[in-house]
């Protein structure tokens, strides 16, 4: 997106609603202040399950994140971990896909832009889990670098690249404010990847 350019904005969609309320989350799950006042910037991330040849699915966890908190927890990330990283995604993030998405202009529905992996490009019809992301302003999703999905197989990979540190530093960030159904623990045991 250009600077000039103004963000394209919609009323977030259910798809990024709690399941739990049916209702935009509304508080950060780090400081709990409110999220849905005007002008507030943050994070929402769901792990889901996707049922193969079925247009529904099921909710490992999910939270949103303000901005001082994201940054707060990107700081519990060691410096040789972000550099993995980022190697990581400059090497094999869909760029191609990501600008097709942008030029045709269509921010009528966030569908086209979490239904195939960012980085594998495997479709959501495909694969057993993964986890949805989107960045928002106060009750509307805000559509540039966000949204987007990443398979649970690239997920294995990035955390194949975190130091033993920064493991234990998201594990007791997960333990602190993520629940999730014991069966999910291996998915949950990296912690919350809102830094991806």
């Amino acid at each position: 997106m250009h600077h000039n350019e103004e963000p394209h904005l919609i009323e977030i969609p259910k798809i990024f609603f709690s399941d739990l309320t049916g209702t935009p989350i509304n508080k950060c799950i780090s400081c709990e202040c409110d999220l849905l006042g005007e002008g507030t910037q943050y994070l929402i991330e769901k792990a889901i399950k996707p049922y193969k040849g079925h247009n529904s699915y099921s909710t490992i966890f999910e939270y949103a994140i303000c901005m001082p908190c994201t940054h707060q927890m990107k700081n519990m990330i060691s410096a040789k971990s972000m550099q993995r990283i980022m190697k990581y995604f400059s090497a094999n993030l869909d760029l191609v896909g990501r600008q097709e998405l942008i030029l045709k202009g269509d921010y009528s529905s966030v569908n086209p832009w979490i239904e195939q992996c960012m980085v594998k490009g495997i479709n959501i019809s495909e694969i057993s889990e993964c986890q949805i992301y989107a960045q928002c302003n106060g009750e509307n999703l805000i559509f540039g670098e966000f949204p987007y999905m990443v398979s649970g197989v690239a997920l294995d990979e990035v955390v194949e690249l975190l130091s033993a540190e920064t493991l234990d530093d998201l594990e007791r960030f997960k333990n602190e404010h993520v629940d999730g159904p014991s069966e999910f623990q291996d998915l949950l045991q990296s912690g919350p990847k809102v830094f991806i």
